[in-house]
């Protein structure tokens, strides 16, 4: 154990000369695939799949998700520097660089290898040998050669996630799927993957979005199912295609086949709102309410959702509950002010449209008492959140309409006044 242990030192110490020498031995492959008789007999096809596969592993054959940087120094020596990078320990080598988080590998950057594509390339190799090996002798091994290619190009696949090179990752899905297919055994979860690499460069420039949905919708015709997060994936990606009636589809199916998975209930909740179908909305609302019942915001949700329907008192039960369960939640304080303020808005037009003095009197008292209710939400509000101008333009309006029935409101509208202007002047 010792002596492969040092050997193994060793080997990675001359990593230099073995990258060269991985060069001239892949020259000469190329060159014994084009000869008539050795081009087509089984041995080269198999050694040029091996070759390339170990040129693929001349950096990373060491490696491992959670070793830590003692046994990095074992097997890599002393890396060239040792740096911080967004918050990670990062041992920098000539042809690698390993990122360590509180003492443990989770990704790795190759900045020098011997060949590009090279998996994809011992694939190739080993189907050819494949199809030439009529006898069916070498069977066993080529299988085994592409299980560890599909290890590979999985761990391959997800150290380009970490690195967040989207695009990268992709294509090793791709390459997997092709594996995949070369065995005749389709992955559907790394067309789920691949679907999910192209959502996140998309994300980022637009650029793949169809090749997500494609990616996606394969993936479930291929018999993937998760908890429902494809068909919320599924749901956006339409959304950014601005395909509607897709996107629904897609919320809904998953809502049905997957109802504990929130995400998709909120998208249909999100997706009610914005186009202002509210009792569509209300009816989800009330589920993931019945589902989740200590979520302030749920029922801060549902107690808009009742004021723009016209439901005032079961919208004002619903805001308090919302605040019973979290008190220094600032939405329900200040839409509670608000529907009293806009009550207080309504009398005052009867009032001012009143016939009679009785009328015109009874209007005018209700509407103050609205505004009155009005003041004490607003002003928790105004506590929770002091830079808030929709909050102190408020205040300052209520507190001119009833300074003259509450003189100590002719302070308070002057301190909400000297605010405003402060807040334009900036």
């Amino acid at each position: 154990m010792v002596a492969i242990f040092f050997f193994s030192i060793g080997c990675f110490a001359q990593n230099e000369n073995r990258i060269r020498q991985f060069r001239n031995n892949i020259a000469s492959s190329d060159e014994a695939i084009q000869h008539p008789r050795r081009g087509n007999d089984v041995g080269t096809w198999m050694t040029r799949g091996k070759l390339f596969y170990d040129a693929y592993n001349v950096n990373i054959g060491y490696l491992r998700i959670g070793m830590s940087p003692v046994e990095a120094r074992l097997y890599f020596r002393e890396p060239r520097e040792v740096i911080e990078e967004d918050g990670l320990e990062v041992f920098v080598y000539n042809q690698i660089r390993l990122f360590f988080d509180n003492g443990s590998l989770i990704k790795w950057d190759e900045t020098g290898g011997v060949v590009e594509n090279a998996l994809a390339e011992s694939m190739k190799a080993y189907d050819r040998a494949r199809s030439l090996d009529a006898r069916g002798r070498n069977t066993t091994r080529i299988a085994d050669a592409f299980r560890l290619i599909g290890d590979d190009l999985e761990g391959k696949f997800f150290n380009e996630y970490q690195l967040l090179r989207f695009k990268d990752a992709l294509n090793t899905a791709l390459l997997r799927i092709e594996l995949g297919n070369l065995i005749d055994v389709p992955d559907m979860v790394y067309h789920f993957f691949a679907g999910y690499m192209a959502m996140a460069q998309s994300e980022i420039d637009g650029s793949l979005w169809q090749e997500a949905i494609d990616f996606m919708e394969k993936a479930i015709e291929l018999g993937f199912e998760d908890e429902g997060q494809i068909y919320s994936l599924l749901y956006n990606a339409y959304l950014s295609l601005e395909n509607e009636e897709r996107a629904l589809s897609y919320a809904q199916t998953g809502f049905q086949k997957h109802p504990g998975y929130t995400h998709l209930m909120y998208d249909l909740i999100n997706f009610y709102l914005e186009r202002e179908q509210n009792e569509q909305a209300l009816e989800y609302l009330e589920y993931a309410i019945s589902n989740d019942p200590q979520n302030a915001v749920l029922l801060f949700a549902k107690g808009k959702v009742l004021d723009e329907l016209g439901e005032l008192e079961k919208s004002l039960l619903a805001y308090q509950a919302s605040i019973a369960l979290d008190p220094e939640y600032f939405d329900p304080y200040f839409n509670i002010s608000v529907l009293h303020y806009n009550q207080g808005v309504k009398f005052n037009e009867l009032a001012n449209d009143a016939r009679t003095q009785a009328d015109y009197d009874m209007y005018r008292n209700q509407s103050d008492e609205e505004f009155e209710k009005a003041i004490p939400p607003m002003e928790k509000a105004f506590q929770l959140k002091p830079d808030e101008i929709a909050t102190v333009e408020t205040l300052r309006t209520l507190y001119f309409r009833l300074r003259t029935k509450f003189p100590e409101f002719e302070e308070k509208y002057n301190e909400m006044a000297r605010l405003m202007e402060e807040a334009e002047a900036q």
